[in-house]
């Protein structure tokens, strides 16, 4: 599918639902070093047999932001019988290292791990919720898409996997993903940078937010790709860490159907990075869009939102929903 290149529109005053209280607030999906994870449950308001279900991960450089503000260009899929869910996961932070165990237990791949562990927990708990376990998909915004993307085309990959949470027999594998505005190839987000016309040095240099997510910040991606054929210690480690942190090196024909998008003048997450994964993903024949527009920075407007929706609206659609099949795994 080729990229869309759509010209801004100012409808996110008009469109944009307003925020909203969660049906279920702090379900505590699994725990880690005996501190729980929680998310957020919202339901449609409309009686249904089982509801199809979109998770959001949350953005914040995978050190920050939390689960209470879940994305406002989600709420309208709740009037189109869709439940949402917004997750806490582990942050690369040092309160979070002190609650879950030290930084060694929050740096990549724990948020993976607490994803899958999430979604699990909700499709072992389907009929509880009245949700429809065929029909999961992620959502995410920034740093969330990363993890959303990564975690949608990793299924079966026993490093990302993990051990989180009490449902490990329960699958963990989406039906879909939005992929708003985020990196993709970490290691490579500096000369991406260059590319969609920035200084990429500061993409490149130490304690950097993605180089600290995979456990190497003093080292920074520079050095990283300086030294990625070096056999001495951290460099083997790091190479490793990055490349399995790489949803573009997780695509194969098996995926499930993943939107994106993303603007040209994104200082943040340059587009390049979105153009890799979508790259990936036609090559391996997945089900993919990416919308590329002028400019609008770190951010998608309800143009864009609206497309996305309507992604998740239609591949919902194509998958035979709980009530007319005759059992499920």
């Amino acid at each position: 599918m080729r990229v869309k290149l759509c010209p801004l529109m100012l409808l996110a005053a008009m469109s944009v639902a307003k925020s909203q209280s969660p049906s279920l607030a702090d379900v505590e999906y699994a725990r880690v070093n005996n501190q729980p994870l929680r998310l957020d449950l919202y339901l449609p308001s409309t009686p249904a047999a089982a509801y199809p279900l979109m998770v959001f991960v949350h953005g914040g450089g995978w050190s920050s932001g939390n689960k209470d503000v879940i994305q406002p260009a989600m709420l309208p899929l709740l009037n189109q019988g869709i439940a949402l869910a917004s997750v806490n996961y582990r942050l690369v932070n040092a309160q979070h290292a002190s609650l879950y165990g030290g930084m060694s237990a929050v740096i990549f791949p724990a948020a993976v791990h607490d994803i899958k562990a999430a979604v699990r927990f909700l499709r072992a708990n389907a009929v509880s919720y009245n949700l429809d376990p065929q029909r999961v998909g992620l959502w995410g915004s920034s740093a969330g898409s990363h993890l959303a993307t990564l975690v949608a085309l990793s299924g079966g990959d026993v490093a990302l996997e993990g051990n989180v949470g009490s449902h490990l027999s329960t699958s963990s594998a989406v039906q879909l993903a939005v992929d708003a505005y985020g990196p993709s190839d970490l290691l490579r987000m500096g000369m991406d940078a260059f590319q969609a016309g920035f200084n990429g040095a500061g993409w490149d240099a130490a304690n950097t937010a993605h180089a600290l997510f995979i456990g190497c910040g003093p080292q920074g991606m520079g050095a990283i790709i300086s030294n990625i054929n070096n056999p001495v210690a951290p460099w083997p480690q790091c190479v490793a860490q990055a490349n399995l942190a790489n949803p573009v090196l997780q695509a194969d024909a098996a995926d499930p159907p993943l939107w994106i998008g993303h603007a040209n003048d994104d200082g943040v997450v340059p587009w390049p990075q979105s153009q890799r994964l979508f790259d990936a993903l036609q090559m391996a024949g997945v089900d993919s869009e990416f919308v590329r527009v002028p400019s609008g920075g770190h951010q998608l407007q309800e143009a864009q939102y609206l497309q996305a929706r309507s992604f998740v609206v239609q591949h919902f659609a194509s998958v035979e929903p709980l009530l007319f099949r005759d059992g499920f795994d």
